[in-house]
């Protein structure tokens, strides 16, 4: 669509204008390229005013005509008599709209942030209609609207034919990971919340975000869904520089990711879902390689992730540990066996999504695993975190705790599992550096016992029995 159509349709559009070699561009596209190429060529200190202004504002006003843009179109996959339908209903907003679904048989559902919308089932020529126009799906039940980062999903019945669409609205938001930038850039962050929260459109501004850095760093995204890039062979406009790799099945993210490492020399990793053993294992992996990642996975919380056996390890994993009867008394434990964690977690930082707006930040997983470990509340610890508003700067409290962690070396720290008797042999070593091994030169925590004598292990001896991980 012309962009100059798409400024008459933004309510008090006017207001997003500063930049006019943006918005005497012809197409949308076009303006992305202008735009960037603006905010890489300014110089930093002597045009961070300008940056700024440009960033709040003909960033944002950009965004707006984009997904008006790619709403539309989404809109044109429907026969134009549905489409009349939901649109013409009084608590449609284009701006808002975040889901169809659509099932033979089943009232259609259009889902906003706090709205829904019910209109009559569709037919079969209204399903067959729009299922020409989307295309293939994968075999995973996922296809992707061309050109955008809507995803659909298909309904298959018991001989494959299919039944319905759930299409999900994806949209680029400027600014609505203002506080988690700053994190990235010190460390790798893990998101963590259930479905629908807003994962992947944090990830989108995370990853637009970090090419703008004027080191120019080399910023890779995974898509697993084509959800963050979109399903075309070039990216959207909006990631700028960053160099996207699309996962040609789902079952093959974790080579797509080793690839990436071994070929393209990252320094930040953006990846949409970790979901498998074998996607933590790799990222673990890539941790130990000084790439700084950010991932998204399923779940509600730190203490219902490390629940999750195939995904445990993201966090540090758990293991049990066997306890002498010294150790008992002074754990004030009942039984001689408990649950440790064995390795230190690749991840600074784990956020959790409480809302679109709201998250639980720790700001030292290694900390609050071990704590929920010993049946502590992690939250509660304002040492080891704090709640936070994502599409806010980071409270200067906030980042006084991150330099704080971060002087005092506790995330530098490996687990303090020392329930193991001491070692003298190559394989008795082994086995402590696989469950849990700290240096005798560093300060004990909190929950520590007797150190054993085992020599430090390699990078390359951890990743050997990584391999073997069960």
């Amino acid at each position: 669509m012309p962009l100059a159509y798409l400024q008459g349709e933004i309510l008090d559009m006017e207001k997003y204008r500063t930049e006019e070699a943006v918005w005497s561009r012809n197409t949308v596209r076009e303006a992305w390229n202008a735009i960037n190429h603006t905010l890489h060529d300014t110089t930093p200190g002597v045009d961070a005013t300008k940056k700024k202004e440009i960033i709040e504002k003909d960033l944002v006003g950009l965004a707006l005509c984009t997904s008006y843009a790619e709403v539309k179109h989404l809109l044109s996959l429907l026969t134009p008599s549905l489409r009349s339908h939901i649109v013409s209903q009084p608590s449609y907003k284009q701006t808002e709209v975040e889901e169809f679904f659509l099932h033979l048989g089943q009232d259609i559902e259009v889902r906003g942030a706090d709205w829904v919308i019910q209109v009559p089932p569709p037919s079969v020529t209204d399903l067959r209609y729009t299922l020409e126009r989307v295309g293939r799906f994968g075999d995973d039940g996922r296809g992707c609207i061309g050109h955008t980062p809507h995803r659909v999903a298909v309904w298959r019945g018991r001989l494959g034919e299919p039944l319905g669409l759930t299409i999900r609205v994806g949209r680029y938001v400027p600014n609505v990971a203002r506080a988690l930038v700053p994190l990235a850039r010190r460390g790798s962050v893990l998101i963590l919340s259930k479905a629908g929260m807003g994962k992947t459109t944090i990830l989108r501004d995370l990853a637009a975000s970090l090419s703008r850095d004027p080191a120019k760093p080399r910023v890779m995204v995974v898509d697993t869904s084509n959800e963050i890039g979109g399903d075309s062979p070039m990216p959207l406009p909006f990631l700028g520089r960053c160099r996207r790799i699309q996962v040609p099945r789902r079952e093959e993210q974790q080579e797509v990711m080793k690839q990436i490492l071994q070929n393209h020399s990252p320094e930040y990793v953006i990846v949409d879902e970790v979901s498998t053993t074998a996607e933590a294992e790799v990222t673990w992996s890539i941790s130990q390689r000084g790439v700084h990642l950010v991932a998204t996975c399923h779940g509600e919380s730190l203490a219902g992730l490390l629940q999750n056996q195939s995904l445990n390890l993201l966090v540090g994993g758990t293991a049990h540990a066997f306890l002498s009867n010294e150790e008992r008394r002074l754990r004030n434990k009942i039984k001689k066996t408990i649950l440790e964690r064995p390795h230190s977690s690749p991840f600074k930082f784990v956020v959790e999504l409480h809302s679109r707006k709201f998250a639980h930040l720790y700001v030292d997983v290694n900390q609050a695993v071990d704590c929920l470990l010993d049946q502590g509340d992690a939250r509660r610890s304002a040492r080891i975190g704090k709640t936070i508003a994502i599409d806010e700067p980071l409270p200067d409290e906030v980042m006084g705790l991150v330099m704080s962690q971060e002087k005092e070396g506790s995330y530098a720290r490996e687990p303090s599992h020392e329930s193991w008797s001491e070692c003298n042999d190559d394989d008795s070593c082994a086995l402590a550096g696989r469950e849990g091994w700290r240096p005798n030169n560093r300060p004990e925590r909190q929950r520590g016992t007797r150190s054993h004598g085992c020599r430090k292990r390699s990078n390359d001896d951890l990743l050997d029995e990584l391999n073997n991980f069960n």
